[in-house]
């Protein structure tokens, strides 16, 4: 019983370390500085490659402010352009909370602020989250629960026993990507591209697909709000679609009531002997609160061949690029 107390105590004097033990990592920096520049707010920024002058720096921090922030902007210390990798993974992005330091890796290779924009945005999430929620990455946090997310379903020994195959299931990576998604800077993407699927393979996403979408998670959003004094764009919440309609002819779903919304349905057709998947595609051009695709267009589609069907729906926001992907619904034909 002792041994167990005495355990128990341990583990958590090491979880509440866990922000200073992650600061301490080895990377590889480079020892000539090559140009920098200090912000108005005291932020250094630290270029270690000639790629980076100081132009791009003052670049790089006109990209930093278009991620929502408050006071915490305040209290970053510094951040570094590498040229060279990571010393152990190929990540091109990392936070050491002790230093309040992001170091941005390998800036021989990406050269513009736009570049680094999603990782920027993910890497200031983690100096957001230590600053407002410092112990989100203790087991039943207020966050934890309010995020709706079990905690059995969550990894929570990054600082002991870290494994990149695990990233997308650590608590301190899944408050950055909701940062990103929520707070993060945007880029609009072209109504042409639908058809390519180009937008649905570069949309922002959360890394965790498997989790509740934080995009429509309105409790989530009043709180961190209320914690943070930092408003959520309306323009930011897309609901996940619900079906309500399926047959021969059409699929209908009820959808966030919001335009430029591109959507791409996956319908995988299956049979004892075969499968088919057969993609549309629709970008609501003006408020509506339905969307339906209509499978007489579809010529090649014969539905009485099939005993049913897996349908999922890949979602982007044509003004922000943030999108999501569904969970597959069984639909019986």
């Amino acid at each position: 019983m002792i041994k167990t107390i005495r355990f128990n105590q341990i583990f958590i004097i090491l979880l509440l370390s866990f922000p200073f033990l992650v600061s301490f990592e080895t990377t590889n920096i480079d020892d000539k500085t090559f140009a920098s520049f200090q912000s108005p707010e005291g932020i250094d920024f630290t270029s270690y490659t000639p790629s980076w002058d100081e132009d791009k720096l003052k670049d790089l921090y006109k990209e930093l402010l278009l991620n929502k922030h408050g006071q915490e902007i305040s209290e970053l210390n510094e951040v570094r352009i590498l040229g060279g990798i990571h010393s152990s993974t190929n990540t091109k992005g990392s936070y050491h909370s002790l230093t309040k330091t992001i170091v941005l890796y390998q800036g021989n290779q990406y050269e513009t602020p736009v570049d680094y924009r999603e990782t920027l945005s993910h890497e200031y999430g983690h100096h957001f989250a230590y600053h407002y929620f410092p112990s989100h990455h203790l087991p039943f946090s207020d966050w934890q629960r309010i995020r709706g997310i079990d905690v059995a379903d969550m990894r929570w020994d990054a600082f002991w026993n870290y494994d990149e195959r695990y990233h997308a299931f650590y608590p301190q990576e899944i408050l950055a990507d909701d940062y990103v998604l929520l707070y993060g800077a945007t880029s609009e993407v072209e109504t042409e591209d639908v058809m390519s699927n180009e937008i649905f393979y570069l949309r922002t996403q959360h890394e965790n697909q498997d989790i509740p979408n934080v995009l429509e998670n309105k409790k989530l959003h009043s709180f961190l709000e209320e914690k943070t004094g930092l408003s959520i764009d309306s323009s930011r919440i897309i609901e996940s679609p619900s079906l309500i309609e399926s047959n021969d002819q059409t699929i209908r779903f009820s959808v966030s009531s919001r335009d430029h919304i591109a959507y791409r349905l996956n319908l995988e057709l299956i049979n004892q002997n075969e499968k088919q998947l057969v993609e549309l595609y629709e970008v609501t051009s003006h408020d509506t609160n339905t969307l339906t695709f209509n499978l007489h267009d579809q010529e090649i589609i014969n539905l009485a061949d099939y005993d049913y069907a897996l349908i999922s729906i890949d979602i982007v926001d044509l003004t922000t690029s943030i999108g999501f992907e569904t969970d597959e619904t069984r639909v019986s034909l």
